[in-house]
């Protein structure tokens, strides 16, 4: 029913901070135009009209949406005191800034949305002086900071309500089999009720196998990291299951 599509470069820039493009698409196309026949109170004016519209055929028409995001990032590491203890830490922050383009039918609107976020990450190893204990992180991201308004060639306009995810992972290293364990938890405050979470098993740093579970529908995937003439190449599968149809994504990373 709809493809769609995202593509990205982030640069690295001097004292730890970065710089990110992303753009990213949904289409919807073929999208038929069924006219409503319920005022025509004839049976027979009613099925002569239908019999014309299924010899001539049906209009179309297509749902565009396209974002073209740029990200500033900085990672800060830094360290608190606990009792005797010191523990260093990590906190990536940054903020994005969106431009939306939608058209529907006939109509078009256009948009400026505005995010901002950050991470809180450290070793439980060093918070407990436990070696088997792996990195815990916290973060958040709030998105449409300032409610994103859409503004439509009809005069009308939308607003995109301001909106808070809230996340959690834990990162347990496995030693014996070379590999790591991921377990991911998630919720946005405007479905407070629909908790995301979710496993990533890491194994030799070269094969991802992810399952999870978002808005009530299952997901799974697989990814792969292959070096190749000093170029990091990874790609990766998922597939979500959904009342509307099963989905498919497939995605390539290069690092340079």
């Amino acid at each position: 029913m709809a493809e769609y599509f995202s593509g990205g470069a982030v640069l690295p820039l001097k004292r730890n901070y970065f710089v990110g493009f992303n753009t990213t698409g949904l289409i919807i196309d073929n999208i038929l135009i069924r006219p409503d026949l319920s005022s025509i109170g004839s049976l027979e004016t009613r099925r002569d009209s239908i019999r014309s519209l299924m010899d001539s055929g049906f209009e179309s028409f297509d749902d565009i949406e396209f974002a073209a995001t740029i990200t500033f990032a900085k990672m800060n590491k830094s360290s608190f005191r606990m009792g005797m203890d010191i523990i260093p830490y990590q906190l990536p922050v940054g903020f994005n800034i969106r431009l939306i383009r939608k058209k529907l039918y006939e109509l078009e609107a256009s948009g400026i949305e505005f995010d901002v976020g950050g991470i809180v990450s450290f070793e439980l190893s060093e918070l407990f002086s436990n070696k088997r204990l792996g990195r815990f992180s916290i973060g958040t991201s709030i998105n449409h900071v300032f409610n994103t308004h859409l503004f439509w060639n009809s005069d009308r306009r939308d607003i995109i309500p301001m909106q808070m995810v809230r996340g959690i992972t834990y990162n347990q290293p496995i030693n014996k089999i070379h590999s790591q364990l991921s377990i991911m938890g998630q919720q946005n405050n405007l479905f407070p009720d629909e908790l995301q979470y979710g496993l990533e098993l890491i194994t030799l740093n070269r094969l991802f196998i992810r399952i999870g579970n978002r808005l009530g529908t299952y997901q799974g995937g697989l990814g792969i990291l292959a070096n190749v003439h000093k170029m990091l190449i990874r790609v990766d599968y998922s597939f979500a299951n959904h009342d509307l149809g099963n989905a498919h994504r497939l995605g390539l990373q290069l690092e340079f």
